[in-house]
C-alpha cells in the first residue's frame, strides 16, 4: 500500500511533518480512502501527534509556505491552508492525540472505518494501525460504531452515519442501527449549528432524497428539524 498522497503539494507537506515530528499519524478519511483506492484529488488531511500539535504545525507551515491558523488552543489544534492550488484550497488539520497512545485516540472516534491511522516515522516504512476492525468493515461495506459510547457521547454522529452510508454506498451495521433508533431523541441536545452542517452535507450528496428518507426511517429527521 502506498501511504503517500497522490497530490504532490500534499505529499510535500506530509513529508515535512515526518521530518519535523518524531512520529506523526494520518487519521480519518485519508486512511479510509487510501484503502478504498480513492487516492485522487485529496484536498484535506487530518494528522495527530503526541507532541505539541500547534507548535509543530506552525513550524511546518513556515517551512513549506502554507498559511497557519490556530483552531483550538485548549485542545491543541492547528490548521494549515494552501490556497495557490487549482480548485479548492488544500487543508491540513493537526491535533494532539486524545489519550496517551494512538490506540486510545482511535477508540474515541466515531466509526470503525474512520478509526484507523497510518504511523509515519522518519526513515521507516509507514504502517497501518487498525484496532477496531475498520479494514474488515471497509471490505464488507459496513458503517459500524466503534463502541456503544461512540454515538451516545456525540449524537450528531448519528447523522454522520447516514451520510457515510450514502456517500460510500455502504450499509449500516445492525447494532449501530438499533442504537440509533433507541437514542434518536438525543439529537435534541445537539447545537442547531452542528445539525445544520451535517444536514447540508447530506443535501450535497448526489441523491439527497435517499439520505433524508433514511433519516426518517431511523427517527432522526423529526429531531433534526423539529427546532
Amino acid at each position: 500500500m502506498n501511504w503517500q498522497p497522490s497530490n504532490p503539494t500534499m505529499r510535500a507537506l506530509l513529508n515535512a511533518f515526518i521530518q519535523e515530528a518524531p512520529e506523526i499519524y494520518a487519521v480519518g478519511g485519508f486512511v479510509r480512502d487510501q484503502l478504498l483506492g480513492k487516492t485522487k484529488d485529496l484536498a484535506d488531511l487530518d494528522l495527530v501527534t503526541s507532541y505539541s500539535a500547534m507548535a509543530i504545525a506552525k513550524q511546518v507551515a513556515d517551512r513549506v509556505g502554507w498559511a497557519y491558523y490556530p483552531l483550538d488552543e485548549g485542545r491543541d489544534m492547528g490548521r494549515l491552508v494552501f490556497t495557490a492550488n487549482v480548485g479548492e484550497p488544500l487543508v491540513c488539520d493537526v491535533a494532539r492525540m486524545r489519550g496517551d497512545t494512538i490506540e486510545t485516540d482511535l477508540l474515541a472516534r466515531d466509526f470503525t472505518i474512520n478509526a484507523m491511522a497510518v504511523a509515519y516515522t522518519k526513515n521507516q516504512v509507514p504502517r497501518l494501525i487498525d484496532v477496531v476492525g475498520g479494514e474488515a468493515d471497509l471490505k464488507q461495506k459496513l458503517v459500524r460504531r466503534v463502541n456503544m459510547a461512540s454515538l451516545a457521547e456525540d449524537p450528531v454522529r448519528m447523522l454522520r452515519a447516514v451520510r457515510l452510508c450514502q456517500q460510500l454506498g455502504f450499509s449500516l451495521d445492525l447494532e449501530t442501527r438499533q442504537q440509533i433508533e433507541r437514542i434518536s431523541d438525543t439529537l435534541n441536545a445537539t447545537s442547531p449549528e452542528r445539525l445544520r452542517d451535517e444536514l447540508w452535507k447530506i443535501m450535497a450528496l448526489e441523491q439527497p432524497d435517499q439520505g433524508l428518507e433514511e433519516l426518517r426511517r431511523l427517527g432522526l429527521l423529526r429531531h433534526a428539524l423539529g427546532r
